[in-house]
């Protein structure tokens, strides 16, 4: 495989290391292979993490989420998000709690759009509609008795014209976003060690509401994860794509790389020990730490346009995010119009 270009930015108050991956799949390569090249330094800190790993799951921790998994092995082979039945009792209970927000949002902020007719030729001529005022017209040309006996001729032959009463045939979308029609989101993925396994759903799934709410009204999305730690001011960060603009959101890799604590807390701290290898660094014994704004902040540095979904271990946590990432996508969306 390619190996990663690296890219880093200094500022006043810290210095950001990260890479960028077009997929999953992608990460997942670039951590196995780097962590065959780790430092002694760095392989020390692994072999720790394996280590503790093991007495976790001898505990029966549910810092994995629930079911517990059996054995470092089922780990280091999770490549599929396997909580679709928490997923299931969770999910209705994310729709429930943003259909108040959404509600307002569909109404005043961002309004779904809604097919409307023209008879100036904007927008794609609609058949159906025409056909709901067809008639037939014989045209009666009685400028001399030629065209007299030809016109006669013709209504006898069915030689007719169809037209319609419709004049509006032409559909087009009223309320579709047109000057700022994309929003790329960051997800900051992975959790401090005081939050339990199963709280890490809830941001993944949210930014899942929050892509169909918004593709529904024209506007394209791309989702980021951000996997990442900070130490001695530095953040070291992967920025991992888990859909691009034109693409369906696929719910598994989005969950799995955000959202899956069987994943961050395996793999995830796999790939931080990986991320901080590749630059030339150890890590601390403790992996380092997530800040609360660490996301924001990156973002911040790498993309003034991106939109940032932060940590969110609840229900209510989550779903202000949403409600915030739409109304400042409109704030700045008029901003720029």
């Amino acid at each position: 495989m390619s190996r990663p270009q690296k890219h880093t930015i200094q500022t006043p108050q810290i210095k950001y290391n990260y890479l960028l991956f077009d997929s999953v799949f992608a990460f997942n390569d670039f951590v196995d292979e780097e962590t065959s090249l780790l430092s002694k330094g760095n392989s020390a800190r692994w072999n720790h993490v394996k280590n503790g790993t093991k007495i976790q799951l001898r505990k029966g921790t549910d810092w994995y989420g629930t079911p517990s998994p059996k054995s470092i092995d089922e780990l280091e082979a999770h490549r599929t998000f396997l909580g679709m039945s928490l997923v299931e009792s969770i999910q209705p209970k994310i729709k429930k709690s943003l259909a108040t927000y959404l509600e307002h949002l569909e109404n005043n902020v961002l309004p779904k759009p809604k097919i409307a007719y023209n008879d100036r030729g904007l927008g794609i001529f609609s058949f159906e509609r025409a056909t709901m005022a067809l008639y037939k017209k014989f045209p009666l040309n009685t400028q001399t008795p030629i065209h007299t006996a030809v016109s006669q001729m013709n209504i006898e032959l069915r030689n007719h014209q169809i037209q319609t009463s419709v004049k509006n045939v032409y559909a087009y979308f009223q309320n579709k976003q047109s000057s700022y029609p994309s929003m790329q989101l960051y997800i900051m993925s992975g959790a401090n060690a005081d939050v339990k396994g199963n709280e890490l759903l809830y941001v993944g799934l949210a930014c899942a509401e929050l892509v169909e709410f918004l593709e529904l009204r024209g506007i394209a999305v791309e989702v980021n994860v951000m996997l990442g730690t900070s130490f001695d001011n530095q953040v070291n960060m992967a920025q991992i794509r888990v859909k691009r603009f034109q693409d369906r959101l696929d719910k598994n890799q989005l969950l799995l790389i955000s959202s899956d604590p069987r994943y961050f807390r395996y793999r995830g701290f796999k790939g931080l020990v990986a991320i901080c290898n590749y630059f030339g660094l150890t890590i601390p014994s403790g992996l380092g730490r997530i800040t609360n704004s660490m996301g924001n902040s990156f973002v911040k540095n790498t993309n003034r346009n991106g939109f940032v979904f932060e940590q969110s271990y609840s229900m209510d946590s989550a779903v202000k995010e949403v409600s915030q990432i739409i109304l400042n996508y409109k704030n700045q969306s008029q901003k720029n119009g």
